[in-house]
């Protein structure tokens, strides 16, 4: 049952190129063991102070908001999103009867068929001129991604002018996955079913409902809960022999006979023995149930393929990943020709989400980001940390399109909301999902604390509070504007 996880230097060789290659996000965690972290960006701490795609117009540009309020990565954490929507002083929820309460546990809220749906609707009690801003990635990391899709969702349904929210890498891979040649790129995997970064085990049971013979089967509920508990124990005993790189969220039988494959099952670390049986049978359906929510036509999957990659509003460039060099020619080529028939100035941004919008669906996306310019430029802008490297600030101006004086973008996380480049660059993704910031990359339960049969590895009980920051984006003067973290 071990012998394959003292695997051959060559396994770990080709395993560390397909995470340099395809790289889940890295994370900023409190859990000391977590090994995740793979991208070290130069961070500070600031000083506190006290859909475009539904929209009447095609631009992606927005000008003159009274004030523009950002969430950074919230990560399958729908408690938190309504927390920090909340605090913007924005909205306010008119909460449906049927409502399920978010709860910390793992998935003590998930079972209740057909309720977790969001119903609700909202007041906007803000300035009218007012705007709110989401960079993205809504899920994974946490067990609450469809809830916070959802969440999100309502909110750009019911306020299209007002609210953007914008795709994250997360989002794409998700998107991707649905594609079956790409169900072989992670090393034999497919991205949702990486044994970190990814998929929450818990996260399956928000789609069982959409089974209605699986519903119907009284017998089922105790048994889903007891295999997302040994899927969890499991992936606690894969931290703890290091193995996380080397072990996929797949059947023995799938690793077995696929000659891509170079990782184990998770099957393996799974205990009892005896449970091995009915979780081969049962994983598969949920990752099919899973995959099938977010299909094209569907409700979940075209508000997805509809995901903004960029949005210009009153002169700041939000965008998830970065702009680097290549995306901003990609960006500036499309203005510079369009200048020459004095269209839009910023034709660039319209055109990259235009693209993405058009070829998002399961059948196109795949090819578009392997195949096309824009394709390759869209993906870049939702997954590159150069612009927080040192000395990032001494070109980011070249990287703009003119009339563009700052950068925000989320991906690259921290404790904290990052002000940098004298106000001109924001890193805005401050680890504001629960589960994320308790163990980073990994998944661990949250509602207990638990340890690694060898010791190992421990999954450390979840604070319950929501922590991290969100900003406030405002006029100060005729010079320039105020950036205020809300707390």
């Amino acid at each position: 049952m071990w012998g394959w996880i003292f695997t051959s230097s060559l396994v770990a060789i080709l395993a560390a190129l397909f995470a340099q290659k395809y790289d889940p996000s890295s994370s900023t965690t409190k859990n000391d063991n977590n090994n995740n972290n793979e991208d070290t960006a130069t961070t500070t701490t600031p000083t506190a102070s006290s859909d475009p795609a539904k929209r009447t117009s095609s631009s992606s540009s927005l000008s003159s908001p009274k004030a523009v309020y950002v969430i950074g990565d919230l990560h399958g954490d729908v408690h938190c999103a309504k927390h920090w929507v909340q605090r913007t002083g924005l909205i306010i929820e008119e909460k449906d009867e049927e409502e399920t309460t978010d709860t910390t546990t793992t998935h003590d809220n998930n079972n209740n068929k057909k309720k977790n749906k969001n119903n609700n609707k909202f007041k906007w009690i803000g300035n009218e001129n007012s705007h709110l801003v989401f960079v993205g990635d809504y899920v994974d990391k946490g067990p609450t991604s469809r809830q916070t899709i959802e969440f999100v969702k309502a909110l750009t349904d019911q306020f299209p002018k007002q609210v953007t929210a914008l795709m994250g890498n997360h989002e794409m891979e998700l998107l991707l996955d649905r594609d079956e040649k790409r169900h072989s790129v992670w090393g034999g995997a497919a991205y949702f079913q990486m044994a970190w970064s990814s998929v929450h085990p818990g996260e399956y049971l928000n789609y069982l409902h959409d089974n209605d013979d699986h519903d119907q089967n009284s017998n089922n509920i105790e048994e889903d809960s007891m295999i997302i508990d040994a899927l969890y124990n499991a992936s606690i005993e894969v931290y703890g022999y290091e193995q996380e790189r080397n072990v996929v969220f797949k059947t023995k039988a799938e690793t077995t006979d696929s000659e891509d494959n170079i990782r184990g099952s998770i099957l393996d670390f799974v205990s009892p023995m005896s449970l091995r049986p009915l979780i081969e049978k049962r994983m598969p359906i949920y990752q099919q149930l899973y995959l099938s929510a977010f299909s094209t036509g569907t409700e979940l999957g075209t508000w997805l393929e509809q995901r903004p990659v960029l949005a210009l509003i009153d002169g700041t460039l939000f965008v998830h990943g970065g702009i680097s060099s290549e995306a901003a020619q990609q960006i500036n080529q499309i203005d510079d020709n369009n200048d020459d028939n004095n269209n839009n100035a910023h034709a660039g941004i319209d055109a990259l989400n235009q693209a993405l919008r058009l070829h998002a669906s399961e059948s196109q996306l795949y090819d578009f980001i392997e195949n096309t310019m824009q394709g390759r430029a869209v993906y870049d802008m939702l997954t590159y940390r150069g612009n927080h490297q040192k000395g990032a600030c001494s070109y980011l101006k070249n990287l703009l399109p003119d009339g563009v004086h700052r950068l925000a973008v989320g991906h690259t996380p921290s404790d904290s909301v990052r002000i940098l480049c004298q106000g001109q660059f924001l890193a805005l993704d401050s680890a504001l999902g629960r589960w994320f910031r308790n163990s980073g990359n990994d998944y661990c339960p949250g509602h207990t604390e638990q340890v690694s049969s060898n010791g190992n590895y421990r999954c450390y009980k979840m604070d319950d509070t929501c922590q991290g920051q969100i900003v406030k984006i405002q006029h100060q003067n005729a010079n320039g504007k105020q950036v205020e973290l809300i707390y």
